[in-house]
């Protein structure tokens, strides 16, 4: 379990608190629970079931590279063939000014400095080409259960023009998750959580990012979300009168 100290409405202090078992009555007034393993109503909050596929990386190389699809399998060889190289990112502003950028191509809000809460939780990876930086993925870890979990991940795809080099963004794009599974392993780290799953969704966007998850196999589970009431209520009010 770990505690992200954040702000609600840029004045209300907020934990957000994640993979923790069943959440506490009494912190239900500034404590959002992110992905608890609990799956029954506390009072104060709002429960949400989530969904997410893991993928278990205690297991040698081979087993967990031998769920993936051949198309993935493929495109991971073709992007090392290309020269597409991976490594890890310190520079936390850097991140998020490459992020920023392909929110806005998205439409995606862009990360707000509050994000810096996370820092000192948070691994940052990216997929380097011809010395250009075309990919990367950061992620919140929790060292007490060996557990990795993708947060953002960003691409320089739809600012391409070119055939050839959109196809290399999306080959990297799997490369890079494959190279963060063998990197988290090999720190210590036994599942590899993939962001979240739309399940049973109707919307083409989300099935195309549910069929990008399954190509790495991994296994499909149901957590939950608990929402504070009392920042629900302030939420609705908020939008209520634009305040």
């Amino acid at each position: 379990m770990i505690e992200i100290k954040t702000q609600a409405f840029r004045l209300m202090p907020v934990r957000v608190i994640w993979f923790a078992g069943r959440p506490q009555i009494w912190r239900c007034l500034f404590s959002y629970y992110k992905q608890s393993s609990y799956n029954k109503t506390v009072s104060g909050y709002c429960q949400e079931a989530f969904y997410t596929k893991i993928i278990d990386i205690s297991t040698p190389v081979a087993a967990f590279e031998s769920g993936f699809d051949q198309k993935t399998i493929y495109e991971i060889r073709r992007a090392i063939k290309d020269g597409v190289a991976t490594t890890t990112e310190t520079d936390f502003t850097r991140f998020i000014n490459f992020y920023n950028l392909f929110s806005k191509t998205k439409g995606l809000p862009k990360l707000k400095t509050n994000f810096s809460n996370y820092k000192s939780h948070t691994v940052i990876t990216k997929a380097v080409y011809n010395q250009q930086d075309i990919v990367m993925h950061a992620y919140v870890v929790d060292n007490e259960q060996k557990r990795v979990r993708l947060l953002y991940s960003a691409s320089l795809f739809r600012n391409e023009e070119a055939p050839q080099l959109k196809a290399t963004i999306g080959r990297a794009n799997r490369l890079l998750h494959f190279k963060d599974m063998c990197l988290f392993k090999e720190r210590g780290f036994e599942v590899y959580d993939l962001g979240g799953y739309a399940a049973n969704t109707n919307n083409a966007a989300l099935q195309r990012i549910n069929q990008f998850k399954d190509s790495f196999g991994g296994e499909l589970i149901q957590e939950s979300d608990y929402l504070p009431l009392p920042t629900l209520i302030l939420s609705f009010f908020n939008k209520m009168f634009g305040s």
